[in-house]
């Protein structure tokens, strides 16, 4: 599985500097980078929410699909915020539940 991440990652960084070299659009490359880069930093976060399997599931699917709309933006140059937020929405849904548990 974490070979599967690595190559993911690395595959999305190459299609970035293919594409930068191809179009020498730099705005669009460090946003490219910058939404991997919190595609990753939310795919770590997301380790703590193994608690509640069923949310943790959705939010393995939420980074796929975040992943996916990252590479739409790759090679259409269009950006969907509704994509890269469903991991987010997943977290604060663990945030919400396990504030309501502790109470």
């Amino acid at each position: 599985m974490r070979s599967i991440i690595v190559l993911a990652i690395l595959t999305a960084v190459g299609f970035i500097f293919l594409m930068n070299r191809k179009e020498v659009n730099t705005k669009k490359m460090l946003t490219s980078l910058l939404i991997l880069a919190g595609i990753v930093t939310l795919g770590v976060v997301g380790n703590s929410m193994r608690s509640i399997s069923a949310l943790f599931l959705t939010h393995i699917v939420a980074l796929i699909v975040a992943y996916f709309g990252l590479l739409y933006h790759i090679f259409k140059a269009r950006l969907q915020w509704y994509l890269l937020l469903a991991p987010i929405a997943t977290l604060l849904l663990y945030v919400a539940l396990a504030s309501i548990q502790d109470h």
